[in-house]
C-alpha cells in the first residue's frame, strides 16, 4: 500500500465542485464530501422579554488525499504552495458605514454628498484600483502555475 498525505477543509455548498476540480490539479483525490448542516436554538433576555434565536450553518467538509510516491511530487507541491500563497485582493467598501449615513448628512446642506465624493476620490479609488491589479496579477499567475502544472500531467 502507497503511502499518502491527506488535508481536509470547509468550504460553501456552491463551491464544492470548483474547489473539487481545483486540487484535483495538484494531484489530490477526493476521499470524502461531507455534507454538514447545524442549527442552534437557544433562549436571550432582551430587556424584559424573552427570545428564541436560532443559528444556522450550512458547510461541505471536503477530504483530500494525494500519494507521495508521484513523480515530481516536489515540483507539484512548489507550485501549489505558489498557487495558494497569492495573496487575496481585499475591495474596500462603496460606503464604509452606513448608506443611511450619507443620506442623512446630505439633508445638511449636502455635508453627505461632500464626505462621500472626498471619500471616493481619496481612498475608495486608489484603493479599488490597487485591489484590480493584484487581482489580474494573481490571474497572470495563476495562468503561469496552469501552464507549468500540465507539464506533470
Amino acid at each position: 500500500m502507497a503511502r499518502t498525505e491527506g488535508t481536509s477543509f470547509q468550504v460553501h455548498p456552491n463551491d464544492e465542485q470548483e474547489q473539487i476540480n481545483l486540487m484535483q490539479k495538484f494531484h489530490w483525490s477526493l476521499l470524502n464530501s461531507q455534507d454538514i448542516k447545524t442549527v442552534d436554538s437557544h433562549l436571550e433576555q432582551r430587556g424584559g422579554d424573552i427570545y428564541s434565536v436560532t443559528n444556522s450553518e450550512h458547510y461541505v467538509k471536503l477530504t483530500f488525499s494525494r500519494e507521495l510516491d508521484l513523480p515530481n511530487l516536489s515540483e507539484i507541491k512548489r507550485l501549489e504552495q505558489s498557487f495558494f500563497g497569492l495573496p487575496v485582493p481585499k475591495y474596500p467598501k462603496l460606503f464604509p458605514g452606513n448608506i443611511w449615513l450619507y443620506l442623512v448628512l446630505s439633508l445638511f446642506y449636502g455635508a453627505g454628498i461632500v464626505i462621500w465624493i472626498t471619500y471616493f476620490f481619496l481612498w475608495y479609488k486608489p484603493k479599488k484600483e490597487e485591489a484590480d491589479r493584484l487581482f489580474q496579477d494573481n490571474e497572470r499567475k495563476h495562468q503561469q502555475i496552469w501552464a507549468e502544472l500540465v507539464k506533470y500531467d
